[in-house]
């Protein structure tokens, strides 16, 4: 900026030398309003074709739970955040792209905590490639479907063992018509794998109010720098919303363990979820999850159970809510638990 503006000066200074003999204070005004001129058509160019946003969601949450350990209160957060995010147009259907997230800890001293999102990537009519920490594959196309519940852990059997999050992520995605193609592959340098510590790849289509998605995770597992093993997921998952305001969606994940040194196991996660409008304003929400490890009865940690919660809308981005949860574990006592919560969600947006 400051190189530019001295060019321009420089273009000026004979103009300006032949006010000055002329004794012009007329010609000084309008030499001095060029220069603002050029000044602010330079700034709004740095500027051009960009959209940047910061947005947040606040979710405190007031929480009674009932365990076979205790019972208690507690203030609790269904995972509250704050974020920015831009884009910036440099070619016709190319753009720059960068997200950062992070976590608020309202159940805590109300600090930044760990990131959510941190990537950045290129759009293009060939589809878009980025690099961070990123949502993976198996949530955006199946588990988010039944992600529409008002606590930290939804959907409750996904919640077990996938991903919701993935650090170190190359992913590519292209959209045509009603299909979405989606493919990623995570590196992060450590271990005894020069390769993909894994690998995500699904695809989606929507049409209307439908959506059917299908997913295949293969990722390693490792302790320390020592590899254990291999998960294989394949999943699955269906939602529709009817012209009344029902939504419904239904979530399935089998998972292969093969782990080395033990006997191979499978699993399986369930996650079904309905929303039913009561009004213009409220909504029930309903919910079933079902979680199986494959591993024997004794020391197995299988459950199911269901949560009921009533929202409240007074706002678009204002949301209260009510929730009953019960998980019945295999081995373990039911746990209970009661909430009362408040969202509250913000967006300003700049376009330049």
């Amino acid at each position: 900026m400051r190189t530019s503006t001295l060019c321009l000066l420089g273009c000026t200074l004979p103009l300006t030398a032949m006010a000055a003999d002329n004794g012009s204070n007329n010609d000084w005004q309008e030499l001095d309003q060029r220069l603002k001129r050029l000044e602010q058509q330079q700034v709004s160019s740095s500027a051009q074709n960009t959209s940047f946003s910061l947005y947040g969601s606040l979710r405190p949450t007031l929480v009674y739970s009932d365990s076979d350990i205790t019972d208690e209160w507690d203030v609790g957060d269904a995972l509250s955040r704050i974020g920015v995010k831009g884009r910036t147009e440099f070619a016709p259907g190319w753009a720059l792209l960068a997200q950062g997230e992070w976590k608020i800890n309202l159940n805590g001293d109300g600090s930044f905590g760990d990131a959510r999102l941190a990537f950045a990537g290129v759009d293009s009519p060939y589809g878009q490639l980025s690099f961070g920490r990123q949502r993976p594959v198996q949530y955006t196309l199946v588990a988010e479907y039944t992600d529409i519940f008002n606590n930290a852990n939804s959907p409750f059997a996904y919640n077990q063992e996938s991903p919701f999050f993935a650090d170190n992520l190359a992913l590519y995605q292209f959209k045509l018509q009603h299909f979405t193609l989606m493919a990623s592959a995570r590196f992060d340098g450590e271990g005894d794998n020069s390769g993909a510590d894994a690998i995500n790849a699904g695809l989606g289509f929507d049409w209307q109010g439908l959506h059917l998605g299908v997913s295949y995770l293969e990722q390693d597992n490792f302790e320390g720098e020592l590899k254990t093993g291999k998960d294989k997921t394949s999943a699955a998952a269906v939602a529709y919303s009817f012209d009344n305001g029902i939504y419904l969606a239904l979530a399935y994940q089998y998972k292969d363990y093969q782990l080395t040194g033990s006997e191979d196991r499978d699993g399986s996660t369930l996650d079904a979820a309905l929303a039913i409008p009561l009004s213009q304003d409220y909504k029930l929400k309903l919910g079933y999850f079902r979680f199986d490890d494959g591993l024997e009865s004794d020391i197995s940690l299988d459950y199911q159970g269901f949560n009921t919660t009533l929202e409240w809308n007074p706002a678009s981005n204002v949301r209260l809510h009510l929730e009953y949860l019960q998980q019945d574990n295999e081995q373990r006592a039911t746990d209970k638990s009661i909430a009362f919560g408040i969202r509250y969600d913000f967006d300003l947006n700049w376009k330049g």
